[in-house]
């Protein structure tokens, strides 16, 4: 199954306020993700977030010095082909931890969490989305996914989780800061189902401004 189809399972079964074991689809049926599956989803993980290449950057080039490597760009989010995908997948990671505490992986998952998410790695993100060309940079939906990754540490009741939430905060204040920017100015809704589409943008935006109660 190709690696988009695996992403999309599990958002599907994990993207739910009921535990991500077990959950109602709207027909009725109950779906649940076993240790095996989990299992399987950390290693599609674990395999991807530490892989630089093949990237598809995102950013715009301004002259010659922003010819640098996608780890030079975004030392945290720099694997699984493009940012939101790298986002995605450490969110993964940490859902995965948080409902399969005992799996067999659960250190490994641990260990490559704590090497990208660092104090300095996320200072770095933050610079370069600092910089005038980046303003637009992965509008909306790596944005949605950068809050949906922090409201899970934010809810993770582990050390490591409220470290790894502490790191995050530098890039968490410039993503809401351009929510709160862009989003009055836009006129009328993106519907195209793509990674601009105003609702996908603006549903873990929602999620996250109801736990931060803002």
């Amino acid at each position: 199954m190709p690696r988009s189809c695996f992403l999309f399972l599990f958002s599907f079964l994990c993207c739910n306020p009921l535990s991500a074991q077990q959950i109602k689809s709207p027909e009725g049926f109950m779906l649940k993700l076993s240790e095996e599956q989990a299992t399987k989803f950390a290693g599609l993980a674990l395999k991807n977030i530490h892989r630089e290449y093949p990237n598809k950057p995102g950013n715009v080039l301004e002259g010659p010095k922003d010819i640098l490597s996608p780890k030079q760009l975004y030392p945290a989010f720099h694997g699984c082909y493009d940012w939101h995908s790298s986002v995605h997948g450490h969110w993964m990671l940490v859902k995965i931890l948080k409902e399969f505490p005992q799996l067999k992986e659960a250190e490994e998952i641990r260990k490559a969490l704590a090497k990208n998410i660092t104090k300095e790695n996320l200072l770095a993100e933050a610079a370069f989305f600092l910089k005038p060309e980046s303003k637009s940079f992965e509008r909306p939906y790596g944005w949605s996914w950068f809050l949906k990754l922090t409201l899970e540490l934010r809810s993770w009741e582990d050390p490591l989780g409220k470290e790894l939430e502490q790191h995050l905060k530098p890039l968490e204040e410039i993503i809401v800061g351009r929510y709160i920017s862009y989003f009055p100015k836009q006129t009328y809704p993106i519907r195209s189902g793509v990674h601009s589409n105003t609702a996908f943008g603006l549903t873990y935006a929602l999620d996250y401004s109801r736990q931060m109660e803002n």
